[in-house]
């Protein structure tokens, strides 16, 4: 269920009501922004129903009985979370000044008002006083009312007071048994004799105070200037230069730092990164040892800071290649959310730059928010390392990027107290107080105060020999505490905005511009759609850091809505309503604070409708359904390849080109008519070319198939008295991902496949003659190597009918595949690539060879594959089946074909959108189960089979590397024979004998391809498959420090 703006705005005016007329208090009205941000659905109900203007007070009912409900239910843990949102209260005594976490408990009777309102007495005394003896900062009409309000309460307590300012004394109350405040008693002979004057004349704690307020006005730009980088995260382009930007954004907002490196250890080897060089590197083993023998003694989740001049440095230039220049570096050793034991290193190159933001790292020991650095850290390495192996867009990351910006700027009030300490410290006898768990207080002597914030992590500053008669000390600590608290209310919004962004960040179809009240762009939750752009000439920028409303649009039709004059005389909230946007005012407590444009993607709201509302459809069949559904998933998906294609032009060239759909092929139609004239200019046909034999004659090889059968024969009579199956029934790899083909011998291969037939019990459970299956398997055996393919040969056969055996196997699969299915599955892994000619749909299109025409284009080799597997099946020697039922035949054969199919690579994107949209479907509507709808198995064995033609590449990287080689052996002799017969060449498979080229590819390959197919299936089998996708990560990155390593040896040759 998703809200419109007027009904979420009005939930957020009614709470804020509510809390102005102390119905609810303000721990409930936490608890209804942290529902409404969760989606709640009892709460979501009440606002879609109730939240409009004309059914103000059924909704105000609604949302108090639902907030009461809700805090009887979850009482105490909930003021354990809200606790750290409340606003810190400041009570002052001679001797102590404290930030309290807890709001005071008002009460009638005057006994339990009196300590609180009297430090609210104190509090007015002390603003008069400071107003009278600096000149006067007051005007009279806000003295007059502050002494109005002062005797007013004076009198409700029966207190007298002075009726004139006294200058000599900046405590106003006679009543001082009433007051509890004998501040002149505390004072000794000594500080009676003290001349105030020479302090005063020199004007010391102004100096002080201005030095404070320097650095709460640069905290507080922090969270702004953090927004800047969420603003690069506005981008529509799937682009890794895009991440990178963002992150050297980041660090830069929050810590300054010019650049980040870290040295990760993976599979027990030491890689090191960079943000200067944007590159990761293995470091050689006598480097390592240099680096552990001098930094092994940093101890973990510490962090340890190096000077230029130091050492130390100079080892970690030596070693890790760093920029000489930097200043400053900090070093901070920890092991990593997964698991890996992890050196993260901040740099500075410039002394002279904001030395503040520094601090966050550097003095997070010391204040223990170390959490929050180690949290920045994790983000960092997590999106580096993810962007390497994987295309996303930016926008996922919005919500991560926005936590740890909230969580550094709960953490700057830390900074902020060190720099009141920094201020003091020259002038007054100062030390810090750290409370940790369970420690005492420590008392505070007489004649000293005790300045104290009750934060998360709680810390103390204790003045001694300050005196609170004293105007210029009494100034300070009234600064002090207006600076807190105005901190304390800046920090509050930072909270009550991130709630209303990430509650926008969900949503696909809204863009939510939100302004200043000078007109100033704060945030953008969505990158801005092409078509709004064109319609209403939107000039968005990712240089300027905060543009103007009127630098964004210069299109009247929205201009005319917006008047900053009008908008700050405004008093309440409005709405002002177009047909494409909403604007609303942001007024609060009477004042204007900005506005927010919000656009709406009418018609991908209404497609998005329509596709809910046609689930819910009675009348409609579910054929008809699905069939509707899997056309929006083609539209999404060929809008991702659109994306990609346009942030990556050099898709088309790519091995990535393979597998996208003939509607989204790059300049199709182009090429076809290029290679059909090739192809007529050709007077004869060239032979088709050998791996092993490029440019020479080639013999075919032939089989003398009668003796093939009578070895056929022999292996079957001698397959029980076999030692080699006691051998693989020991083996306990062939039930495992790790399988390596490559490590049996030729003969044992046939075997292997019999015995996971045998290990399955389908060999007795359907009647299998196990002579006739021994045929089978040779010749299916015959049929793979009879070209003597590098890649698609017997071996791949057998690798991916392995993968699909073992993804069967696992428990999630037995609840969706009946045993018919998983022999079915087993069987065309084995045989999807059966007879293959070496070369790719493409080429045997653009060749116009027999398969093509007689498929007429339409997946070629598949539909080859499939033909010659039912007709081995349909010859009575090689008939594995004869057993089946009429039912069983019946499901066998067409879960084979379909299976076979989907191994096409065009259909790729499709596949995986439609099963990954079924799943989240699936998910959001219990009546619509996985499993329980036509063709959610024909879905998840496709995907089996689909991801397991790739399973040789999901190995580990030796492994995986192998296979890479033995394809492109096959890729490089395609292309020689496109050039020798005078068709089109396809780009990416030129030079692949040039490593860094095919590391190039692969790493593209895998990013795009690999890596989405194996991490949706390792979603829909609970992370069960997460040791693959290690792999597949794993070898991207060893893809890209072979590129590294062999463009570096490029350039210096």
């Amino acid at each position: 269920m998703e809200l419109r703006l007027p009904q979420y705005t009005q939930f957020f005016i009614t709470i804020n009501s509510l809390v102005s007329d102390k119905v609810i208090n303000k721990q409930q009205k936490t608890e209804l922004e942290q529902s409404i941000l969760r989606k709640e659905k009892s709460l979501m109900e009440i606002v879609s129903k109730y939240g409009s203007k004309d059914m103000e007070q059924q909704f105000r009912e609604r949302i108090v009985q639902y907030s009461n409900h809700k805090q009887n239910d979850t009482f105490i843990p909930h003021i354990k979370i809200a606790e750290k949102n409340k606003s810190n209260k400041f009570s002052v005594s001679a001797r102590q000044i404290q930030f309290q976490q807890e709001d005071p408990i008002v009460e009638t009777n005057q006994d339990s008002l009196s300590p609180f309102i009297l430090q609210l007495i104190e509090q007015l005394d002390t603003m008069l006083s400071i107003n009278m003896t600096n000149g006067g900062h007051l005007i009279p009409t806000d003295i007059k009312k502050l002494t109005q309000l002062r005797d007013q309460i004076n009198k409700y307590l029966g207190i007298q007071n002075q009726s004139e300012l006294d200058n000599e004394s900046p405590i106003r109350c006679t009543n001082i048994s009433v007051c509890g405040r004998v501040i002149q008693e505390q004072q000794d002979e000594k500080s009676d004799q003290i001349d105030t004057s020479v302090q005063l004349k020199s004007k010391y704690y102004i100096q002080i105070i201005d030095q404070i307020k320097q650095t709460y006005a640069q905290l507080k730009s922090l969270f702004l200037g953090s927004l800047h980088t969420h603003y690069l995260l506005m981008q529509e382009e799937l682009s890794y230069n895009n991440l990178v930007n963002v992150v050297k954004s980041l660090i830069k907002e929050l810590t300054d730092s010019d650049d980040i490196y870290f040295l990760i250890k993976r599979n027990e080897e030491w890689d090191f990164y960079s943000t200067e060089k944007d590159s990761i590197k293995q470091i050689e083993k006598d480097k390592q040892q240099v680096f552990f023998l001098n930094f092994s003694h940093l101890k973990p989740n510490i962090v340890y800071n190096f000077q230029n001049n130091e050492n130390q440095t100079k080892l970690l230039e030596q070693v890790l290649d760093l920029n000489s220049q930097f200043t400053e570096l900090s070093i901070i050793r920890f092991i990593n959310q997964n698991k890996q034991e992890t050196f993260f290193f901040f740099y500075w190159n410039k002394p002279g730059r904001n030395k503040l933001f520094r601090r966050f790292i550097n003095e997070a020991n010391e204040y223990r928010f170390k959490d929050e650095v180690l949290s920045l850290t994790n983000f960092l390495i997590d999106v580096i390392l993810q962007a390497r192996v994987q295309y996303f867009n930016p926008v996922q990351f919005a919500d991560q990027i926005l936590d740890i910006v909230l969580s550094f700027v709960e953490s700057s009030q830390y900074i902020l107290f060190d720099e009141i300490f920094r201020a003091l410290n020259p002038h007054f006898q100062i030390k810090k107080d750290y409370i940790y768990s369970g420690d005492e207080i420590q008392e505070v002597q007489m004649n000293s105060v005790r300045i104290e914030m009750k934060c998360r992590n709680p810390i103390a500053l204790i003045l001694e020999e300050f005196y609170l008669n004293r105007q210029d000390h009494q100034y300070i600590y009234t600064e002090i505490y207006n600076l807190k608290s105005k901190y304390q209310r800046h920090l509050r919004l930072c909270h009550e905005k991130i709630a209303y962004y990430k509650y926008f960040l969900r949503s696909t179809d809204t863009i939510l511009f939100d302004f200043d009240k000078n007109g100033r762009l704060i945030f953008l939750n969505h990158y801005i759609w092409e078509t709004l752009k064109q319609k209403y000439n939107i000039q968005f920028s990712l240089d300027k850091r905060t543009p103007h409303y009127k630098e964004l649009f210069t299109d009247e039709r929205i201009l005319k809505y917006i008047d900053l004059d009008e908008f700050m005389m405004k008093k309440k909230n409005e709405y002002i309503q177009n047909e494409d946007f909403e604007i609303f005012l942001k007024v609060v407590d009477q004042v204007y604070k900005g506005f927010v444009i919000i656009f709406h993607l009418q018609e991908g709201s209404r497609m998005t409708d329509y596709i809910k509302n046609l689930k819910n459809e009675e009348s409609l069949e579910d054929e008809i359904k699905q069939s509707i559904q899997r056309s929006y998933n083609k539209h999404q998906t060929f809008k991702f390849i659109s994306q990609l294609q346009k942030s990556n032009p050099n898709v088309k060239n790519s091995y990535i080109s393979l597998f996208i759909p003939e509607e989204q092929s790059l300049d199709n139609q182009e090429q076809y008519y290029q290679s059909n004239n090739s192809l007529q200019s050709c007077k004869t046909r060239k032979p088709r070319l050998s791996i092993q034999m490029l440019g020479k004659t080639i013999k075919a090889f032939h089989y003398q198939a009668s003796k093939l059968r009578i070895k056929s024969i022999e292996s079957a009579l001698e397959i029980e008295e076999d030692d080699d199956l006691d051998t693989l029934y020991e083996d306990k790899t062939i039930d495992k991902f790790e399988f390596n083909i490559f490590s049996y011998k030729d003969n044992m291969k046939a075997k292997l496949v019999y015995h996971i037939i045998k290990k399955n019990e389908w060999i007795d459970n359907y009647d299998i003659n196990e002579d006739v299956l021994m045929k089978f398997i040779k010749e299916v055996e015959r049929k793979y190597n009879k070209r003597k393919n590098p890649f698609h040969n017997f071996d791949h056969g057998i690798t991916v009918m392995h993968s699909c055996n073992f993804l069967c196997s696992l428990p999630k699969a037995h609840e969706y595949i009946s045993e018919i299915v998983y022999f079915a599955t087993v069987i065309s892994g084995l045989c999807h690539d059966i007879s293959h000619t070496g070369r790719t749909n493409q080429f045997e299109i653009n060749s116009k060879s027999k398969l093509a025409t007689r498929y007429l284009d339409k997946s070629p080799l598949e539909n080859h594959h499939a033909a010659v597997t039912l007709r081995l099946l349909n010859q009575d020697n090689y008939n594995i089946l004869s057993g089946l039922s009429v039912e069983d035949l019946s499901i066998f054969r067409q879960t084979l074909v379909e299976n076979i199919l989907f191994t096409d690579i065009k259909q790729h994107f499709g596949l995986i959108k439609d099963f990954e949209q079924r799943v989240k479907e699936s998910k959001d509507n219990q009546d619509r189960m996985f499993g329980q709808m036509d063709g959610d198995v024909k879905l998840f064995t496709g995907m089996i089979i689909h991801t397991s033609d790739f399973s040789g590449a999901a190995k580990v990287f030796e492994l995986s590397k192998a296979w890479t080689e033995k394809v492109n052996m096959e890729f490089k002799a395609q292309f020689d024979e496109e050039g020798t017969r005078k068709i089109t060449q396809t780009p990416f498979m030129k030079d692949l004998d040039q490593q860094e080229i095919m590391a190039k590819n692969e790493m593209g390959f895998f990013k795009v391809i690999v890596r989405p197919l194996w991490a949706s299936l390792n979603e829909f089998y609970d992370k069960q498959l997460q040791n693959v996708i290690d792999n597949v990560e794993n070898t991207i990155i060893n893809w890209e420090k072979i590129y590294h390593t062999y463009n570096k040896q490029e350039k210096q040759d």
